[in-house]
């Protein structure tokens, strides 16, 4: 028996050697090659390629996971229980917690998966160098100090761990760890020739199991890389080689260590032997080697598909490509997402995180969703996998309304319906409602029906098992085995063999998942919470790893996995600093000092003269080494948030090394090599010489769609798309009209597309308008039917019976509302209350009388009919509703003025009426003049528009204000604002006071006993009314010209540098406005003479 240690730097032809040696030997005796666990599958391919079609038959390649399986199966053990992490996650994570109390380290546990991952490897550790928790607790006894609480904590803590393990008889060493004891008793191994090659070095589990293999095999020769050329750069490996002569020397074995030295004069022996050594320029030829700068991490991927695709036309077979990077978590969505659009096959090295596919997101949301009171994140990331009954039209139905209506809780499992208005709480339940509405409801059983079973079960079962076996049935119950093996079906077939075989291995790492925690933990009694947490735990543990699936693909792989295997050409990327490298903190829970103290007293670990930086240099050297004909060294210059990145020293090292290499910075011509993006290039340039390349390829098609799309506005429908969105007359309320006028694009987006945002149901001004209307509306018919006005006392008691009635038919589920809710509704009783008095103060000091409330124009139950105008082939049709008609009866003539509760801090403005903004009121007005006379049985005469303030006007004010000043106060704030008549017998009929002392009115009277508006607000005379009425109608006139022409401009509309239609529209990310390249309209400031001149030239143009 002998140990052949061969050593050499990377490209000196220790794996050929290995491989040659077996083809020279399989016809003595058998033979095995180990390798790492991620390298079998190239090995097996070299291993074919050596011994031609007897391979099978004279090799095995094996990993030592691989080969503890087969030692297992022939001396039994190979069906016990052996805890993967998942399992060791579990116990160690109840050991934490049975004795926290007992520690003065970790006190508080932390239940990060990181920190529970590292508590595993320490113990994993500690059983692997044989050391008992009671020998680790005896010598950390005396050991003084911050070093010492943490070590005898750790002892503690091993110990709680290694019971709860031996009390449930299981074992937590892995099947190597196992294979140590059963390799002594097996003749798996015997008169064999073993080869080890591909590792930088060995843990103590696998050192045993060479010396195990020293005792029995024919020979066992091991390849290590580095020599003493680089003792700083092959640090780890020298130490490993003497390690192994220590091995050899125990096991009575001779040992031979042959060193292989590369004999080549090329640019990439150059770049190998001096990566890390002299800085000796190349003299020779300018080398293939390609130092590539990309302004972002996608257009850098974007280049090395481009040529990989160059190379393939050249003859170049895939799989003489290669792809590695130290950050794969960065670059390895965009290589496989940029692969599979350039048609670029390749095999992508990675283990994916399980827990980001739909059917455990299924799984562990509708857990987390029935343990967590059916929060609206859980229940959707449920629904939203794509896995459950539901469509995506029926989840996004269902979705809108429990976001705006706050569903969570048992309100999900309820067997009766919900209730809620969709819309929310403004406007009344239509009959299109109570259609949308059943709709939910249906879909809500659904998923009551998905979750009810769930919900019972993990609730009614206490234990682990219990609660277990419920989510089984669940799964089963929602067809998942099916689903996992149709959507497999469904990746072959479109060629997606890698995520195929990921999909085929979930379903069974699933059910492990569930038997370990009926065998580790099945009758401990846990809550639904606990459990969800313990399951997210344990699979977070767990990842799928796959082979590939054809032999001619590019294979992309991270830097730490490489196999180290020659290739013709390679692609390095992201060689960016604190990139390459990355130097990972090793030593775990216990840091170098620990350790040291812990082999101070006989307690030995790993090998505290690893170093990472080192062994992260050797993975960088190794790689840089692989490449035979070209290398491309590529990094981003800055990062996604636009902060710059600097390259990695391997970039200037490589300069140095060769002088000739000049760095090439991204200039977008690599496009031209990729299809999706050469054709996206000629887009840009219509004519040029790319489009005139594919109108000649058969893409005339595509390029006459892209030239439409590049000619096209936003700005205009066809007249078929206005009639398909509006209608063929363009109906419409008059609030709709400042929406139009606001900005053409978002009327487009909520009334033609009717795009919605997704809103709570809250009471903002909306919300409060409604609620404030309702209240006036019916408080003030009540004291009007009565004929008098009622004391505080009776009025609160009619505020507070129509708000009970309110919150009884309009506010479902009142009682479940927040505390805060409920405040502020009382709020607004106080609010409506104080609003009502001074109604009613008003009416009090005035002829006029309400005569009408909520008096409708148009639509369904409207009195009067909607107002009408036509401009060209376009007819529009003005439906709405008025808070409040006031009359007074004059000589035959009856004088309306319209009111109108504004919740918000909108006031009547000259300057918005001029653009067509703010007119709603003052179409109501016109239309009373022209259609109202039938209704009221009398000639009408418009006398004005007055905006109530209707908004929360219970001020703070010190608690000791005088009762007067605080009425003061309270009427300032309800001061109207608008337009009315300036006829003096007018005025004073709306207010008794108007020409002395005004409180109601927007007016003021000045020291000569002239009266004027007040601030914004305007006075007008009986000709001006009239013109108002004509400008107003044009006004409708050029809304309806504007729709029907099909206008859906973003152009809003700026009152100033502080306030614009854009700061609160819900459609900004859909319209992409900039007001450097697109032009607001300015609503300019207008004074009333402005305003008439304006209105008498545009009634003079019009005739």
């Amino acid at each position: 028996m002998k140990l052949r240690i061969i050593t050499g730097r990377a490209g000196a032809g220790k794996s050929k050697l290995v491989l040659e040696t077996i083809a020279a030997q399989r016809f003595e005796r058998p033979q095995i090659l180990l390798v790492p666990e991620h390298a079998t599958h190239e090995a097996e391919l070299a291993l074919c390629r050596a011994l031609g079609d007897t391979a099978s038959r004279d090799g095995e390649v094996l990993s030592f996971q691989s080969l503890a399986t087969r030692v297992l199966s022939q001396t039994g053990g190979i069906s016990d229980i052996t805890l993967d992490n998942g399992g060791k996650i579990l116990i160690m994570r109840r050991a934490l917690q049975e004795v926290s109390s007992y520690l003065t380290v970790f006190s508080k546990p932390s239940q990060r998966p990181a920190f529970l991952r590292e508590l595993v490897a320490l113990a994993d550790e500690l059983y692997a160098y044989k050391i008992a928790p009671s020998l680790l607790l005896q010598q950390v006894q005396d050991i003084p100090g911050a070093a010492g609480d943490k070590l005898r904590s750790t002892a503690l803590l091993f110990g709680a761990y290694d019971a709860r393990l031996h009390g449930g008889d299981f074992d937590a060493r892995s099947k190597v760890q196992k294979l140590c004891d059963k390799l002594p008793n097996s003749d798996y191994l015997c008169g064999k020739d073993i080869y080890i090659d591909g590792f930088s070095y060995f843990n103590r589990t696998e050192e045993d199991i060479i010396a195990a293999a020293l005792k029995q095999a024919n020979s066992v020769t091991v390849t290590l890389l580095g020599d003493d050329s680089d003792p700083q750069l092959f640090h780890n490996g020298i130490q490993q080689r003497e390690r192994l002569r220590r091995l050899a020397k125990d096991a009575g074995c001779s040992c031979e260590v042959e060193n292989l030295v590369r004999n080549s004069d090329t640019a990439f022996s150059h770049l190998e032997r001096y990566f890390l050594g002299a800085e000796k320029a190349w003299t020779g030829s300018t080398p293939s080697i390609t130092l590539y700068q990309a302004n972002t991490a996608y257009s850098e991927v974007e280049y090395v598909s481009a040529q990989l695709r160059a190379l393939a036309q050249k003859g170049v077979r895939w799989r003489e490509m290669a792809v590695a990077a130290r950050n794969m978590e960065v670059y390895g969505p965009l290589l496989e997402a940029v692969f599979r659009r350039d048609d670029v096959p390749a095999y992508i090295s990675r283990r994916s995180d399980i827990l980001e596919q739909p059917v455990l997101t299924l799984l562990l949301s509708a857990v987390d969703a029935v343990t967590g009171g059916f929060e609206y994140e859980d229940v959707f990331r449920c629904l939203k996998t794509g896995m459950t009954a539901l469509t995506a039209a029926e989840c996004d139905l269902l979705e809108n309304y429990v976001i705006r209506w706050e569903i969570r809780g048992n309100m999900w499992l309820r067997d009766a319906d919900w209730t809620a208005d969709p819309d929310g709480y403004s406007g009344e339940m239509t009959d299109y409602r109570r259609e949308q509405l059943a709709e939910i409801n249906a879909v809500r059983r659904k998923v009551r029906k998905l979750f009810l079973t769930l919900s019972d079960g993990i609730k009614s079962n206490k234990t682990v098992s219990g609660k277990a076996e419920t989510l089984y049935k669940f799964a089963e119950d929602a067809g998942t085995p099916a689903v996992l093996e149709q959507r497999e079906k469904e990746l072959l077939e479109q060629g997606q063999m890698q995520a195929a075989e990921e999909y085929a291995q979930l379903w069974r790492i699933f059910c492990d998942v569930l038997d370990q925690f009926v065998a580790l933990l099945g009758d401990t009694e846990v809550d639904g919470d606990e459990f969800a947490r313990l399951l997210r735990l344990t699979l977070s543990q767990y990842a799928v790893a796959t082979i590939p699936a054809a032999l001619d693909q590019v294979k992309v792989s991270p830097l730490t996995r490489n196999d180290r295997h020659t290739v013709q050409h390679l692609f390095l990327l992201g060689a960016n600093d604190h990139v390459l490298p990355t130097v990972e903190k090793g030593g775990g829970i216990l840091d170098e000092q620990e350790r040291e103290l812990l082999q101070q007293q006989g307690i030995l670990l790993s090998d505290a003269t690893f170093d990472p930086l080192s062994n992260e240099l050797q993975n960088i050297y190794a790689a840089l080494a692989q490449p035979t004909e070209t290398l491309t060294v590529s990094w981003c210059a800055g990062d996604e948030a636009g902060a710059k990145l600097l390259p990695s020293f391997v970039v200037e090292r490589i300069r140095k090394l060769f002088p000739q290499v000049e760095v090439q910075r991204e200039d977008g011509a690599y496009r031209c090599g990729l299809p999706a993006a050469a054709l996206a290039l000629a887009g840009q340039r219509p004519g040029g010489a790319l489009w005139r390349y594919f109108e000649m390829h058969g893409q005339g098609g595509t390029l006459e769609k892209m030239a439409a799309a590049r000619a096209m506005g936003r700005g205009r429908l066809s007249p078929g798309a206005v009639r398909s969105l509006y209608g063929s007359t363009l109906a419409m309320s008059a609030s709709r009209l400042d929406q139009v006028k606001s900005c053409h694009f978002g009327y487009f987006m909520e009334y033609g597309l009717r795009a919605r945002e997704r809103t709570k149901a809250d009471f903002q001004a909306p919300e409060v308008g409604t609620f404030i209307h309702y209240l006036l509306e019916n408080v003030l018919r009540e004291v009007e039917q009565q004929g008098k006005r009622s004391e505080r006392p009776a009025l609160a008691a009619l505020v507070r019976q129509y708000t009970d009635e309110y919150v009884r038919t309009v506010i479902d589920g009142y009682g479940e509302k927040s505390a805060r809710f409920r405040y502020l509704f009382s709020r607004l009783r106080e609010t409506a209350l104080v609003i009502v008095e001074n109604v009613l103060d008003e009416l009090e000091h005035s002829d006029f009388r309400p005569v009408a409330f909520e008096l409708g124009f148009g639509g369904k139950n409207g009195q009067l009919p909607a107002v009408t105008v036509t401009a060209g082939d376009t007819t529009l049709s003005v439906t709405g509703k008025v808070d409040r008609v006031d009359g007074w009866l004059k000589n035959g003539k009856l004088y309306l003025r319209v009111v109108d509760y504004k919740t918000g801090k909108k006031a009547f403005d000259l300057a918005d009426v001029r653009y067509g903004l703010g007119i709603q009121m003052l179409l109501y007005l016109f239309a009373l003049q022209r259609y109202g006379g039938g209704y009221f049985w009398a000639a009408v005469e418009p006398a004005g528009v007055l905006y109530l303030p209707a908004r929360d006007v219970v001020k703070k004010a010190d608690r000791a204000i005088a009762p007067d000043k605080l009425a003061a106060l309270l009427r300032g704030e309800l001061r109207r604002t608008g337009m009315v008549l300036s006829d003096p017998e007018v005025l004073t009929a709306m207010e008794h006071s108007a020409l002395e002392s005004p409180c109601y009115l927007p007016i003021a009277v000045k020291k000569d006993g002239s009266v004027s508006g007040l601030a914004a607000s305007v006075l007008a005379d009986a000709a001006q009314m009239g013109k108002m009425g004509r400008y107003v109608d044009e006004l409708l006139r050029k809304v309806a010209r504007e729709l029907g022409d099909g206008n859906i401009d973003a152009d809003p509309c700026r009152r100033g540098p502080q306030e614009s239609a854009c700061d609160w529209c819900p459609f900004a990310s859909a319209c992409w406005f900039d007001e450097k390249r697109d032009k607001p309209h300015y609503l300019q400031k207008t004074t009333p003479e402005e305003f008439w001149q304006l209105v008498d030239e545009e009634v003079t143009r019009r005739g």
